[in-house]
């Protein structure tokens, strides 16, 4: 009896430190709204073993270095996302055990593995925090390590993991920095497709840089192949190529979704499905709906009432939403939507969320048998007794079960770029951050930007707030 107590306890002492994710949010946003990117740093690093832990070792290093980016530490940034990728690839190469405990309590016993999406992004940073520190070499070895990440996620299913039209992009214009244009006819080829299977609409500006690097590569007849019209003419593009100057502004606007709980509850029928009810996060509206669950060992024909969390969307509010470039006092630009991390959360969330709901209901059933064979096993014929220990048992093996809510905690809502053709010399950079409907909501101004000849000068714009 107080062995089966103990276990009990043992179980809910487990489950509430497991799942840090549920008190990471609200312990750093403050401390990123007050104290901005270097005190959320500082916070992080005091209390990493109470807000991460071993288990999410991946995000606290992919946290840290989103935020050493936004703070222009670019070598510190590079550090932490080397440490983020070497945790990535050591996990596909260890055994399933963490798998197979996660069977017996839930999803955050494992190590958090990394969204593909999140994956990707990854590499986007390295890839610019190579540029800013004017490593170019460093740049394209990142760009080759993207290349080889995107095909394996892409061919993991070609019908859920879709390439990353930034990405390519971005490696393009990489490409073009060392003077390989074949290259980067290729990388604009594929970021091309990429835009048209992805969630982002092919940005205009986009467009005309492929269209033009293509045709001064001989190669406009692969654009025929592509959804979108080919262009006529590209004046921007050209004009940045005759010059051989360019100033990119790159601006994350906004702060991605983070994770919240689902709670559903319904009926299995051994064998055959399960109906389930829940609440909408969104409109507070109670749904149901009906899945296939497999046959589970030991349920026999029994039906079991089932209850369990699941992750869905918490959206932010965005004080950013886009913006606006003034460059010397006299041009105004309007940076395009490249990447929408809502969207793909959204995608990636919709892709697995069968395969969760049917592992989280395995899972829960599993543990329901369980619990009934032993509270029957440990029948002591006092009806008191039984009573708290049927009670311990239930509440325990409920309470195991907790949605995996991990997810990257500082990444942009929408990244937003363009591509500036400048003369040689000194240039004003004024950005303006702008809300929703407009308004201005922050102010970057950079005075003196220099453009040595033949140089893209990347100029980054984090407003995540």
């Amino acid at each position: 009896m107080k062995r089966l107590l103990l276990l009990a306890v043992s179980a809910l002492l487990l489950c509430s430190c497991a799942n840090k994710s549920l008190t990471r949010y609200e312990t750093l946003a403050p401390v990123l709204k007050k104290e901005g990117f270097e005190g959320t740093i500082a916070k992080i690093e005091k209390k990493k073993d109470d807000i991460y832990g071993e288990k999410s070792a991946f995000l606290y290093h992919f946290d840290e270095g989103m935020l050493y980016h936004y703070a222009g530490k670019n070598k510190e940034s590079i550090q932490q996302f080397e440490q983020a990728e070497k945790i990535y690839e050591d996990l596909y190469t260890k055994s399933v055990t963490n798998e197979v405990a996660a069977i017996a309590t839930n999803d955050n016993i494992r190590p958090y593995r990394a969204r593909p999406f999140e994956v990707l992004m990854m590499y986007q940073y390295q890839i610019l925090n190579y540029l800013a520190i004017g490593d170019l070499d460093g740049a394209l070895v990142e760009v080759r390590r993207a290349q080889i990440a995107s095909e394996a996620l892409y061919q993991k299913d070609k019908e859920k993991v879709n390439d990353n039209g930034w990405l390519r992009y971005l490696s393009a214009i990489v490409y073009e920095m060392a003077g390989e244009e074949d290259d980067a006819a290729i990388a604009y080829l594929k970021a091309a497709k990429a835009f048209e299977e992805g969630n982002v609409k092919m940005p205009k500006e986009v467009w005309e840089y492929i269209n033009e690097s293509l045709t001064k590569m001989d190669r406009a007849d692969d654009l025929k192949g592509l959804k979108t019209e080919t262009l006529a003419q590209t004046p921007k593009a050209s004009e940045a190529r005759e010059k051989g100057q360019e100033i990119i502004v790159v601006g994350y606007a906004g702060h991605s979704p983070i994770l919240g709980e689902m709670y559903l509850s319904g009926t299995y029928v051994s064998g055959t499905a399960m109906n389930l009810t829940y609440k909408d996060g969104k409109t507070g509206n109670i749904g149901s709906f009906t899945v296939f669950v497999p046959p589970v060992a030991g349920a026999g024909s029994n039906t079991f009432h089932v209850g369990f969390a699941l992750p869905e969307k918490k959206e932010l509010p965005q004080r950013t939403s886009l913006f606006s470039v003034n460059l010397d006092g006299k041009m105004r630009i309007s940076p395009e939507k490249v990447a929408d991390i809502d969207s793909e959360l959204e995608q990636n969330m919709k892709d697995e969320n069968a395969t969760t709901m049917v592992r989280t209901a395995t899972r829960v059933i599993l543990r329901t048998i369980a619990a009934q064979k032993a509270k029957s096993a440990t029948n002591t014929g006092n009806g008191l007794l039984d009573l708290v220990k049927n009670i311990a048992v239930d509440v325990g093996q409920s309470q195991l079960e907790q949605a995996d809510l991990r997810i990257g905690l500082f990444m942009p809502n929408t990244i937003n770029v363009t591509r500036i053709p400048v003369t040689e010399g000194t240039h004003q950079v004024n950005v303006s951050a702008l809300g929703a409907h407009g308004q201005i909501v922050g102010e970057y101004k950079l005075d003196n930007v220099v453009v040595k000849k033949g140089q893209k000068k990347l100029v980054v714009v984090p407003a995540i707030e």
